[in-house]
């Protein structure tokens, strides 16, 4: 039997956590772990060499293509002033003006990405964030805003760990419920280079954490590191991604003031299915704010 169901109006600032925030808990937990980046940094620095000339093509791919559009949209207009090498041939031409062609502002991009982070991802999230490097690396470069938000259910604020559902919406029959859902704004264009720098040594000393658990420190005198509480991953939350996003993309492109948004999602699929209210018991939800 087919289910009609509506999406609810949702305002997506609940949901994100914020890249300060995020850069202030892992800033808060490596502090307190011996050489807690140490080999991350390592690694890291080796890949991006690595990559320096992967990043160039791109950039100078991104250049061309982007320069082809605007000739492919110039304009040639008459200027009213007389083009002397012509002159002399004023009994034959009657086009002795000169000419200037016009080319239009290029078009400005932004770009935000979905990380999956999912424990179904652990297998493939060292190869799937060096894609995700390389594309904020090119970012950087041609100086494009972007935003990196990983979607997770198990990210729990202050609040959340009574049990109880946080739903994010006025309930209504028939409404999709949003729920269990954090997007982990792990890298920003607005950062700092510091801020972006450090924010990329502890995100991958945490995706070896969590890839590779006690065998990734715990061998050539690297101590064992656990993962910070909250950013383990668990759950596919990816639909539920998906509808929050028609609302970060309209405000992301307000924000920036950007004309073309692309939008990448990092996942292995296989979202989790989203619930729906079939009732509502008015006396649970009368004290509630929303």
């Amino acid at each position: 039997v087919p289910h009609y169901l509506t999406f609810p109006k949702l305002n997506s600032d609940a949901f994100i956590i914020d890249y300060k925030k995020v850069h202030e808990e892992l800033t808060s937990y490596y502090a307190s772990q011996e050489r807690g980046t140490e080999y991350g940094n390592k690694l890291l620095k080796k890949f991006k060499s690595a990559n320096d000339k992967m990043i160039s093509y791109m950039v100078k791919e991104f250049e061309m293509k982007k320069a082809a559009e605007q000739y492919a949209r110039a304009s040639t207009s008459k200027t009213g002033k007389l083009d002397l090498s012509k002159v002399h041939t004023y009994k034959y031409n009657d086009d002795l003006f000169a000419k200037v062609t016009t080319l239009p502002g290029a078009t400005n991009h932004g770009m935000v990405i979905f990380l999956d982070w999912s424990g179904s991802m652990w297998n493939n999230l060292e190869g799937t964030v060096k894609q995700l490097y390389n594309l904020l690396w090119f970012c950087q470069r041609v100086k494009i805003p972007f935003e990196v938000y990983a979607f997770s259910d198990h990210y729990r604020r202050a609040g959340y760990e009574n049990g109880n559902i946080d739903y994010y919406q006025k309930p209504r029959v028939n409404d999709l419920a949003i729920e269990g859902l954090h997007l982990l704004n792990f890298f920003s264009s607005n950062m700092s280079t510091n801020e972006f720098n450090e924010a990329m040594v502890k995100f991958h000393t945490m995706v070896g954490t969590v890839t590779h658990r006690q065998s990734y420190y715990c061998h050539d005198d690297r101590p064992f590191l656990s993962c910070p509480r909250g950013y383990d991953l668990y759950g596919t939350p990816l639909d539920t991604a998906i509808l929050v996003a028609m609302d970060v993309l309209p405000k992301f492109k307000s924000e920036t003031g950007v004309q073309k948004v692309n939008t990448i999602f990092l996942t292995d699929g296989e979202s989790q299915a989203i619930d729906w209210y079939i009732d509502i018991p008015t006396d649970e939800y009368d004290d509630r704010e929303y």
